[in-house]
């Protein structure tokens, strides 16, 4: 990758439970496998942009600090996440594609409420076709057009209340093939859906088991 990039890694939590040692086993494991950017994380909403009342804002909130601050290839990593080895490649990744994202093995059918269709202006049966990503690990380059015009429409959506929902069924959709709503997850899924951009199978990033694929740089569980 360009030395000249700046690039950076984010990660931000209310600071409760077992979210700040998540942080630290993050931290520690990107250190040990040699990444070569800068680390950036909060214990709470790192700026007033956007309504704290929504704990799911706190990741459009650390990606508008990061912005401010002048990094241009930016990597969300939430505190499940650790990194296995070189992390360094997946901003290979986001510097040639302008974003990175992997999918959940969900499609958006199941992850997105009637309030989030309805916003998006998709409905059911078009939504069953679109994959959804996990946004637990995903980045944009914000001197690409692609990333840029994402995080744009990411931090519209939060602006507008997009993120709100239960994470349970809590009918919040009577259709039988909702099963849950996933917050910023499914307004990011609709606007990478709609922008047709790409969505890597598990591989570079990829849940945790005892077996990883060779390829796999992040990993997550919880704590």
């Amino acid at each position: 990758m360009d030395s000249k990039i700046k690039h950076c890694i984010i990660n931000a939590s209310n600071g409760i439970g077992w979210y700040p040692k998540g942080t630290e086993r993050l931290k520690r494991s990107l250190i040990y496998h040699g990444f070569n950017g800068d680390i950036l994380t909060w214990d709470d909403f790192p700026n007033n942009y956007f309504d704290s009342s929504c704990p799911y804002n706190i990741k459009p909130s650390a990606f508008m600090t990061a912005l401010d601050l002048g990094y241009t290839h930016v990597l969300w990593l939430d505190c499940s996440v650790w990194a296995v080895k070189d992390p360094n490649p997946i901003f290979d990744i986001i510097n040639n594609d302008g974003y990175y994202f992997w999918k959940s093995g969900y499609n958006a059918a199941q992850t997105c409420s009637d309030k989030c269709l309805d916003f998006f202006e998709v409905n059911r049966d078009l939504a069953e076709t679109f994959n959804d990503c996990s946004t637990s690990m995903f980045g944009v380059n914000i001197e690409n057009p692609n990333g840029r015009i994402f995080i744009e429409k990411f931090f519209s959506a939060a602006a507008l209340g997009v993120f709100e929902g239960s994470r349970l069924h809590d009918n919040q959709s009577q259709d039988h093939r909702f099963l849950f709503h996933r917050q910023d997850q499914s307004a990011a899924t609709m606007i990478i859906n709609k922008m047709g951009l790409k969505i890597h199978d598990p591989g570079i990033s990829h849940y945790y088991q005892e077996n990883l694929p060779n390829e796999t740089i992040f990993t997550m569980r919880g704590m």
